[in-house]
């Protein structure tokens, strides 16, 4: 078998693969699949979006709750491709403790930060170039090696207190009931929820 016909294969595998997980959902579940490919189309393809987790998770959460009155959790945690000790903080989404991240799959940088799986309700839509890892606390042996970058680099040291503080700023707005909302209101009008919701 040539390779075109092993790619092809491999589509048309992944294609039933999706098939049968769609109709193993349950009628909730279906709607929040369908707004996850939807917000990965319109919005993630659509505009280009990269580095865009926290605001996709709180802009699903607001999406979710106010079209169709489903509750999502946003996770504000930290993620790890394999290629170092450390982790950067990241945004995902849960139901019912299922994941839902449409963010990783497209990246700025690849090079630097390989794009991830596109996962929806634990079921990986389109492999990424590697499989990330999430961490709700930060482990132990990352923290050290984000210490140690600190004490290497005066600049990456800024660059690493400065995404701290961000992150424990995502972290008090995933656990306010309105936090979500608050989030978008201080977003630029091109981010807004409405401007978003209209690339759905």
């Amino acid at each position: 078998m040539g390779e075109a016909a092993r790619r092809k294969a491999a589509i048309e595998a992944l294609k039933t693969r999706n098939v049968l997980w769609l109709a193993s959902l349950s009628p909730v579940e279906h709607l929040i699949a369908n707004a996850a490919q939807r917000a990965y189309d319109g919005i993630v393809i659509g505009l280009g979006m990269t580095e865009g987790c926290y605001h996709l998770a709180f802009f699903l959460r607001e999406y979710m709750r106010l079209q169709h009155s489903i509750e999502l959790d946003v996770i504000v945690g930290w993620v790890n491709d394999g290629q170092w000790d450390g982790a950067t903080s990241h945004a995902w989404l849960e139901y019912e403790g299922k994941k839902i991240d449409i963010s990783l799959h497209r990246t700025s940088h690849p090079d630097a930060q390989p794009p991830g799986d596109l996962v929806v309700l634990d079921h990986v839509i389109r492999k990424g170039a590697v499989t990330y890892q999430y961490w709700v606390v930060l482990p132990e042996r990352a923290r050290l090696a984000l210490e140690q970058m600190e004490e290497d680099s005066p600049e990456l040291s800024a660059l690493i207190r400065k995404k701290a503080d961000e992150h424990k700023r995502m972290v008090e707005f995933s656990k306010s009931p309105n936090g979500a909302a608050e989030y978008l209101s201080q977003a630029p009008s091109e981010g807004s929820y409405t401007a978003l919701l209209r690339r759905m």
